[in-house]
């Protein structure tokens, strides 16, 4: 039985099916996507697979290959390291003037707060998208347009990155209790150690995606 595809368009919910099981791990990296397999699982037509998967590749979630092929993307170790190349300034630019110029971190702590209240059962990919939602309302404090209009262009990406963490939080919290943890520092006041928090997050972060076992996160 086809699962039941319940959005605005079905070409949305074909996007947004596929995104999930990509965020989930259950379509893993270097995994193959047809037009004719996709079609197939879900009873649409192939113009509208066709259509959902250029959305897909334009978010950066599904990569082209050899010929007509497209794949969920195999992030290397260079991928993960130029997307904080370009993450990290942002973030940390961000901070400091949320707490130079004691801008309200309320919407962050909202977000923060809808991770936090997730149940044990959650799926990855329901957490991916929590911790996505904390980090751009956290950069949305800081008040400038272009940087909000500038930073989520990276986080399907970096969605990606997460998706495949599983091994490094082993509990169900553990992301929410270290965003917790930075969430407090920057409401301290204090900028040196609000920045030199955000950074660390950050490089921890990466450490961890580059140190893997496999070329993933």
């Amino acid at each position: 039985m086809s699962p039941v595809l319940q959005t605005t368009t079905t070409r949305d919910a074909l996007v947004a099916e596929v995104r999930k099981r990509i965020l989930s791990g259950e379509l893993g990296p270097g995994e193959a996507l047809t037009e004719n397999g996709l079609a197939s699982a879900f009873g649409v037509a192939r113009p509208t697979v066709r259509s959902a998967l250029q959305v897909l590749v334009a978010r950066h979630l599904v990569r082209a290959g050899g010929g007509r092929s497209l794949t969920v993307p195999v992030l290397t170790e260079d991928d993960v390291r130029d997307l904080f190349f370009v993450r990290t300034p942002l973030e940390v630019r961000a901070v400091r003037e949320i707490v130079e110029k004691g801008l309200s971190l309320e919407r962050a702590e909202e977000l923060l707060a809808a991770l936090e209240a997730l149940p044990e059962t959650a799926d990855w990919s329901a957490r991916v998208e929590a911790h996505t939602a904390f980090h751009v309302a956290l950069v949305d404090c800081a008040g400038s347009p272009r940087l909000s209009r500038i930073y989520p262009a990276m986080q399907e990406e970096m969605q990606l990155c997460l998706a495949q963490l599983h091994a490094v939080y082993p509990g169900p919290h553990d992301l929410a209790v270290e965003h917790r943890e930075l969430l407090e520092v920057i409401g301290s006041g204090d900028v040196d150690r609000a920045c030199e928090a955000m950074r660390a997050h950050l490089d921890n972060a990466e450490a961890r995606l580059t140190s893997s076992p496999s070329p993933h996160p």
